[in-house]
């Protein structure tokens, strides 16, 4: 009987690949994008399930999701007073840069390595209900917003420590954020049927993040780094975390930073889209 089953499903996934190449491009841009549209719809179901997600990981925790705040703080004071000697660098400079830097990465982070199993996690409902498959998509990065809500925290306490206080440029910080969701919403449309099918790529996305951090100027300030220009240019996170860094310290980023970014968000959305529309409808069969 079960292999009957395996044979039928085979077959039924079969004729679904010959109807997707059959089927013109725009069909499925234009399926891509009511997808989003209805998913959008039901805003109230993926808010709520993301809220549940995270209350529900931290169900019989005294401090909840402010566990991962506070293991982070202590790592933020321990690796800011040992690296400012290190580094020679000024405590009250380096620690509010540190911190910035760890909270953003974390963000940045979750939604790379969190993406790879948003529809290998979800399987049986992805196979069971009839739902809008970018519902999961939305689900996942509002999930990684609330846990960055969390650590935001961290800065919060810095800048009252340090007397950090951004003003007007601060409110920079939410488009940059935007920005950063966005790109998030489109790395999970690539990554998230990529790696349902191909089990091996979350160990060695997981395997590449590791090393981008060290590459990154988190731990170090970009100018330590001499002749950085070609290096730090071609580094995407590098451009990412300065503008969401800089106006949380009070000065705005380069406008090299923000059309790096907004050139990187606007190819990831026409790669995401594309991807995701030639392979939607076989999502279902791989997770």
């Amino acid at each position: 009987m079960k292999d009957m089953e395996r044979v039928t499903a085979g077959t039924t996934a079969a004729r679904t690949w010959v109807a997707d190449g059959r089927r013109d491009r725009p069909a499925m841009m234009r399926e891509t994008r009511e997808d989003f549209s209805e998913a959008i719809k039901l805003h109230e179901l993926w808010l709520f399930l993301g809220w549940r997600d995270v209350k529900k990981h931290y169900s019989r925790s005294v401090l909840g999701p402010f566990w991962l705040t506070l293991s982070m703080g202590v790592m933020v004071a321990g690796l800011g007073v040992l690296y400012s000697q290190i580094f020679k660098q000024d405590v009250a400079t380096y620690l509010p840069f540190l911190a910035i830097g760890f909270i953003m990465w974390g963000l940045i982070a979750g939604l790379i390595n969190g993406a790879c199993e948003i529809y290998s996690s979800a399987a049986a409902s992805v196979r069971q209900i009839r739902m809008p498959l970018s519902v999961y998509i939305l689900q996942f990065v509002w999930r990684q917003l609330l846990t960055f809500g969390h650590n935001f925290v961290i800065y919060i306490l810095v800048a009252i420590i340090f007397d950090i206080w951004p003003g007007v440029t601060g409110l920079l910080f939410f488009p940059a954020l935007a920005i950063l969701l966005l790109n998030g919403v489109f790395a999970a449309m690539i990554l998230g049927p990529l790696c349902a099918r191909f089990r091996d790529i979350p160990l060695i996305v997981s395997s590449v993040v590791q090393v981008v951090f060290f590459m990154t100027p988190i731990l170090w300030n970009a100018t330590m780094l001499p002749d950085r220009a070609v290096f730090l240019t071609l580094n995407p996170f590098y451009h990412l975390i300065e503008i969401l860094r800089d106006p949380l310290l009070g000065s705005p980023a380069l406008l090299q930073n923000w059309l790096a970014c907004i050139g990187m968000t606007i190819v990831m959305g026409l790669v995401a889209f594309t991807f995701f529309s030639r392979y939607r409808t076989r999502i279902a069969y791989w997770a």
